[in-house]
């Protein structure tokens, strides 16, 4: 009985290989054309427009992981914080809105994570491209101005 039992895992394990490296090698379509997409990738454009001015006065600046965050609340004036605060997190929900859109107009949702560390990374290795002296924090918290690129 225990042989028929392995034969059986060796052929599933032997079937489900192939669809497993699929899956691995899948890659998603990032410019995916989809209504929800398209919102939200229109809302957080104007949105990071609103954003801009605080990236340039240095309140706000790129974090470690790619978002854009508070910096120096002092720099805001004290009648703009909240508002600058609820932009800051409509901006991190819309965000993580995309990735979970993106993935599902792929027709993948497990593919959520993935995507969000993707765009995590690619902002990273795009940070130093960032008008000279937009603030970026490096991966030991500490904040530098960017020199332009």
């Amino acid at each position: 009985m225990n042989r028929h039992w392995l034969r059986i895992l060796a052929l599933a394990l032997a079937l489900a290989a192939p669809v497993a490296v699929e899956a691995q090698t899948a890659q998603p379509d990032f410019k995916v054309n989809a209504p929800a997409v398209n919102a939200l990738r229109d809302a957080l454009k104007l949105r990071f427009q609103q954003l801009k001015p605080y990236l340039e006065s240095g309140a706000l600046g790129v974090g470690a992981e790619g978002n854009v965050v508070l910096r120096d609340p002092a720099v805001v004036p004290l009648n703009q914080r909240q508002g600058v605060k609820r932009l800051l997190a409509e901006q991190e929900r819309d965000g993580k809105a995309l990735f979970r859109e993106i993935a599902r107009a792929n027709g993948h949702p497990e593919w959520e994570e993935d995507i969000a560390r993707t765009f995590s990374e690619r902002m990273k290795k795009r940070r130093d491209k960032l008008p000279a002296g937009w603030w970026l924090q490096d991966a030991d918290g500490s904040w530098r101005q960017s020199s332009g690129g």
